[in-house]
């Protein structure tokens, strides 16, 4: 069984899991060694002012982006850069970079400007929101913060060049105002359901069914803050009863795997703390009554759809 990761940190992982106090949760090697198909990996700056409005973001998201491309040249036999639909083919392992949070661009040519720098270096996925609101609109913790202007912009630049539009970390307005504004399949890469888990962090039984309606999907994730709840241990089953809750509420089409690894900093699943425990949360789907059809939706067959629609 193959797996389709819609999120992770790999890159900050990798250069900072001492300063936040990590264990290992993903890596090249992890990486060559697991499940894993293709992973969506995140270009996450990690400025001194611990600032995400800081100027100096675009600069350090630009040196991750290259550090991704630089590695993925000089190891070009073994992994695979996406920058079309026809990429995902590909039989080697794949990485499509992505950008979490525009926060630092603000005001609308330079910022098309900057996303055009990105795009030609091979930036295929952006999250334009982060939990902080920007110029572009609200963030996780501004729930009633919507879209602007210059959002609109942004969003229409975004779906023009081919790259994936990530609702993840979008204010609930903004999602929603994002919503109908967009015709493609709406995408989440990383979440969960706040019936479950209530949190301003997941998604509420109406996003999810827009989701649906759209013909989209949204990614799973581990935390256990956001599976279990804040002080809560959790452990895989976790993610399985936020699977089967979706499942149940807008059918298995719309589900997919948005781990979050190598981000995950309040806590882990026991049981899932890492790419090598993937298989397991194969085997808990599997004895929670998910049939094989059903277990290669989630973790290939429903990404592999919709990033198909978002890609060009």
């Amino acid at each position: 069984m193959k797996l389709f990761d819609l999120h992770q940190d790999l890159m900050l992982h990798m250069l900072a899991r001492q300063k936040y106090g990590q264990n290992e949760q993903t890596s090249w090697a992890l990486l060559e060694s697991s499940i894993i198909d293709l992973v969506i990996a995140t270009a996450f700056p990690d400025p001194e002012s611990d600032d995400q409005a800081d100027p100096e973001v675009n600069r350090l998201i630009t040196i991750d982006v290259n550090r991704y491309v630089n590695f993925i040249t000089l190891n070009s036999e073994y992994w695979h850069l996406v920058l079309t639909r026809a990429d995902i083919a590909s039989t080697k392992k794949k990485i499509l970079i992505h950008i979490e949070g525009l926060n630092s661009l603000l005001e609308t040519s330079t910022a098309l400007a900057q996303l055009t720098a990105w795009y030609d270096l091979g930036v295929r996925s952006v999250a334009p929101w982060w939990n902080i609101d920007n110029t572009l609109g609200g963030g996780t913790n501004s729930p009633a913060c919507g879209l602007t202007a210059a959002g609109q912009e942004v969003i229409q630049w975004i779906e023009t060049r081919g790259l994936i539009l990530d609702l993840a970390h979008a204010s609930r307005q903004t999602f929603f105002d994002v919503a109908k504004k967009t015709t493609r399949p709406l995408y989440v890469s990383h979440g969960n359901v706040d019936a479950l888990c209530p949190s301003v962090r997941n998604y509420t039984d109406e996003q999810l069914r827009l989701i649906a309606q759209t013909d989209g999907i949204i990614g799973v994730f581990f935390p256990a803050r956001f599976t279990a709840g804040a002080g809560k241990a959790g452990t895989l089953i976790d993610v399985v009863r936020h699977i089967l809750y979706i499942r149940d509420l807008v059918g298995v089409r719309h589900i997919a795997i948005g781990s979050d690894f190598g981000g995950i900093i309040t806590g882990t699943l026991q049981g899932l703390a890492s790419v090598t425990d993937l298989p397991a949360l194969i085997e808990a789907l599997k004895s929670a009554g998910c049939t094989n059809d059903d277990i290669e939706a989630i973790c290939f067959k429903n990404a592999d759809r919709v990033l198909l629609t978002h890609l060009k």
